[in-house]
């Protein structure tokens, strides 16, 4: 073949059948432009975080610990730093702050420090000086609570016993360390000072940290590696300043997991469109093929113009994508807060590792998917252009070794993809594993289906029309079924991801807050317990809750000791089950289970049960603990042991004072304890004046209105379900492109179909209903697949693996499911009425 004619045969190709054209570049667009914005979005976050990591911490390292540094830790301090690091002290711990006169009170998170710190970026204060020159009788308050305290510079505040004189506002300050930052505002005062206040005591909720400065000449992180080991053992826990806020790290590496993996799926849902579209083509082409075969056109040429035309067709969708990619990031909101940093540049744009993902997934995918179709013309006899036969339209493509090893690569391209996405080799091939065998999943319920469906037909529960379509959805061949299959792999990803998103939200607290107790008091001493239950005893309470909390570390399993070098030095790595035998516990006991507690192993203890354990069912797997298994606990320096005598699941959601291990009445009743109570009170104003009366009288007790707390947190959370509505967007638009594509796929077969009845006399009315009764019996058969599937892995995913309550938003679902079935419809009337405008001569040409 000429290279002329070659250029002249592509170019009308690429524009004569410009729905397939259209389909593959819409395809790759949106499937290259969701996980390519994500995933540069992503890095552009850890890089931003990385480059800022000093100035957010403030130093190089930080030594944390949960109880006041003994002289053993001091001592090892003092001899492991290395020579010329600087040192600078820190308290933080969650108090009531409130006005002079006690009108006006607040949470705040108090940050007793010593002025040497920030050793990098600063503290930002208005008036200028007001932190370096800061005395002992004065205060620094975050802006939000001035206004709340209605105070001004000058204003004297009430923070625990202690009166103190507002000396300025806190523009800017470096984050916390190893917590989610924003719980609430910040109040700023030297470390002298937090002691004087009477809220530091032994047992209450305190973290003692100690600052770092190192020369440049050490390298802090290998340095952390060294020493870990052995500061852990003074319960000393380092963490590097790339680890600061470990806990908003570790939410925003999960929420960009979540997003990257929806993205994924988004691109799946391209690549079955894309396959559809090309098999569709090819078969289509298969006689045009054979004609081009009796001009002389040699196989290999024609591989090299299918090859052709699916890769300029890629590389246009690619293109695209990248552009899309970045439109995407700009529309992603700022979760971090630091993606315009610096000099006041946005670090927003394409990493390179995304510009190589985007030519992978945009062209070396599709080729992929192409080649053992394209091979399969390969097979085309050149008498095939004479004898018109029928296999153009048949539907069928032979299998081949290249078929399998196009999969196999397919396969190892999405692990790989997911695999960096989630930084977990187990997470990626699971998610891959589940992605790529969903369309045989799906398939095989459609087979139930379809034998259900025949069954019900031959009882005679179906009238002749619909027993005509069914027989015609249910039958072995036909692309009618590749069609359905593909529609119930889309809906099954759109329906998971609004699952998900829903049971999120109801984690969140940000649906049906009312039923839920809405206030916590924390830090309550026994000598406070009976004058607080009576002073709240005066509010219209409607739910009360009280229950001892004692702190302790895990120190014996079963009389083996716990090893505390065995804590994770990474800190974005400590999660529940990673740190459930070095982690700090809350202990308490009580009598009887709550009502939204259940025993799933064992028995629960009766009224002369002593020192009893019970223990949370999934917490107890990631223990190795069960039934029969003796703990023993360290409570400030004595050892408190019991026997495991039942494990529970509890619901985290009810905002009840709900513990991981649970007493029975026994030797921890003689423990130092302070409580906790949650009340449900309805009316804010009645919340509001009993945070008054609690605050006046009982200055050291730190009192929480969920409500409020719910409201700072909501701006995270729309950040968050912003990601998540544009996400389900991405995916909603691939699955309405997958709707169009295995149409597309089927139009041939029902245009025969659609001559066949005009031949053997049926009117324009029968064929209609026909029609119109396939379309939604397709919705419906599809919808179905989708649901069954995607609320059987939405429960085994909470259940194994996000340990969410499963919340199903059906008005969504519902509009869903109408809105599949309107597309599907609409889509069907739109090809009718061009079926209807065909002439009779072409009709009659469909008939061979």
């Amino acid at each position: 073949m000429k290279a002329s004619l070659f250029r002249f045969y592509l170019k009308r190709e690429l524009f004569s059948r410009f729905r397939y054209s259209l389909l593959i570049v819409v395809s790759i667009t949106l499937g290259v432009g969701s996980v390519i914005g994500i995933h540069s979005y992503k890095d552009n976050t850890a890089n931003a975080i990385k480059k800022e990591a000093k100035s957010i911490m403030g130093a190089d390292l930080a030594l944390q610990s949960p109880q006041e540094i003994t002289d053993s830790a001091k001592e090892l301090i003092k001899t492991h730093l290395p020579e010329g690091a600087k040192t600078s002290r820190s308290i933080q711990f969650l108090s009531m702050i409130s006005n002079d006169s006690g009108t006006e009170n607040s949470l705040s998170f108090i940050k007793g420090i010593e002025t040497s710190y920030p050793f990098y970026g600063e503290m930002k204060t208005e008036p200028e000086s007001a932190y370096r020159n800061l005395k002992p009788n004065q205060v620094l308050l975050d802006a939000s609570l001035v206004e709340n305290l209605k105070l001004k510079i000058g204003d004297r505040v009430r923070l625990g016993d202690s009166l103190l004189v507002l000396a300025g506002i806190v523009i800017k300050e470096p984050g916390a360390v190893g917590s989610f930052v924003g719980s609430a505002p910040g109040s700023i005062i030297l470390k002298d000072t937090a002691i004087q206040t009477g809220l530091v005591q032994r047992g209450s909720r305190i973290r003692y940290t100690v600052y770092l400065k190192f020369p440049e000449s050490i390298d802090s992180m290998e340095w952390k590696d060294k020493e870990f080991a052995a500061f852990i053992k003074e319960d000393l826990t380092i963490y590097h300043n790339t680890e600061v806020n470990s806990g908003s790290q570790q939410f925003i590496k999960n929420t960009f997991d979540y997003m990257a993996l929806l993205a994924l799926a988004g691109f799946f849902l391209g690549a079955i469109s894309v396959y559809t579209a090309v098999r569709t083509r090819l078969l289509e082409k298969r006689n045009e093929i054979a004609i081009l075969m009796c001009l002389g056109a040699k196989p290999n040429v024609i591989l090299l113009l299918v090859f052709s035309e699916i890769l300029i067709l890629s590389l246009l969708g690619t293109t695209f994508g990248l552009g899309l990619g970045y439109l995407i990031q700009s529309l992603l909101p700022d979760i971090s807060g630091l993606l315009a940093v610096g000099a006041g540049t946005s670090v927003l744009g394409l990493s390179v590792s995304s510009l190589l993902w985007s030519l992978v997934l945009g062209v070396v995918l599709p080729l992929l998917i192409s080649i053992p179709l394209v091979l399969e013309t390969r097979s085309v006899k050149p008498l095939a252009a004479l004898k018109e036969v029928e296999s153009q339209t048949s539907g069928n493509l032979s299998n081949s070794y290249w078929q399998f090893g196009s999969f196999v690569l397919i396969y190892l391209l999405f692990t790989s993809l997911a695999i960096l996405e989630t930084e977990s080799i187990f997470k990626g091939i699971i998610f891959t594993l589940v992605l790529l065998t969903l369309p045989i999943l799906v398939y095989g319920l459609y087979i139930l289906m379809g034998t259900f469906i025949q069954k019900i037909s031959k009882w005679g529960w179906l009238s002749k029309e619909w027993s005509l379509v069914t027989k015609k959805v249910t039958r072995k061949s036909g692309a009618l079924r590749l069609s359905i299959i593909g529609l119930g792999s889309a809906l099954f990803i759109l329906t998971l991801s609004l699952i998900l998103q829903e049971s999120l939200l109801e984690l969140s607290g940000a649906r049906e807050i009312e039923r839920r107790p809405n206030v916590f008091l924390l830090d309550i001493r026994e000598t406070q317990k009976n004058d607080l239950l009576t002073r709240i005893s005066s509010f219209p309470v409607e739910k009360q809750f009280v229950a001892p909390v004692i702190g302790a570390r895990l120190s014996k399993v079963n009389g083996e000791a716990v090893k505390k070098e065995d804590t994770i030095q990474n800190a974005m790595d400590r999660n529940w089950r990673a740190t459930a035998r070095t982690r700090e516990y809350f202990l308490s006991y009580r009598d009887e289970l709550y009502d939204t507690e259940e025993v799933t192993k064992g028995r629960w203890w009766n009224e002369s049960g002593r020192n009893e354990i019970s223990v949370e069912r999934d917490f107890a797997g990631y223990l190795q603990a069960s039934v029969g298994d003796e703990l023993t606990f360290n409570v400030q320096g004595r050892e408190v042991s019991g026997k495991i005598t039942n494990l529970r699941s509890v619901n985290w959601a009810d905002m009840k004072p709900n513990f991981v291990v649970l007493f029975s009445r026994g030797i921890l009743e003689k423990a130092p304890r302070f409580y906790i109570v949650s009340l449900l009170i309805d009316a804010s104003e009645d919340r509001y004046q009993l945070q008054k009366v609690i605050v006046n009288q009982f200055p050291n007790i730190t009192v929480i209105d969920t409500e409020k707390t719910i409201q700072a947190f909501m701006g995270i959370l729309e950040k968050v379900t912003q990601m998540m509505a544009l996400m389900t967007a991405f995916i909603l638009a691939a699955s309405f492109v997958l709707v169009f594509t295995t149409l597309y796929a089927s139009q041939s077969e029902r245009k025969r179909e659609f001559a066949l009845l005009r031949v053997i006399g049926a009117n324009s009315r029968f064929m209609m209903k026909h029609f119109l009764r396939e379309a939604l019996l397709v919705s419906v058969i599809s919808f179905f697949l989708g649901l069954v599937y995607s609320v059987l892995s939405n429960e085994i995913l909470n259940r194994s693996v996000l340990e969410l309550r499963s919340v199903y938003p059906y008005g969504q679902l519902t509009l869903v499911f109408l809105g599949i079935c309107f597309v599907t419809v609409s889509l069907y009337a739109i090809g009718l009425f061009s079926f209807f405008r065909m002439p009779t001569k072409t009709v009659l040409k469909e008939i061979k």
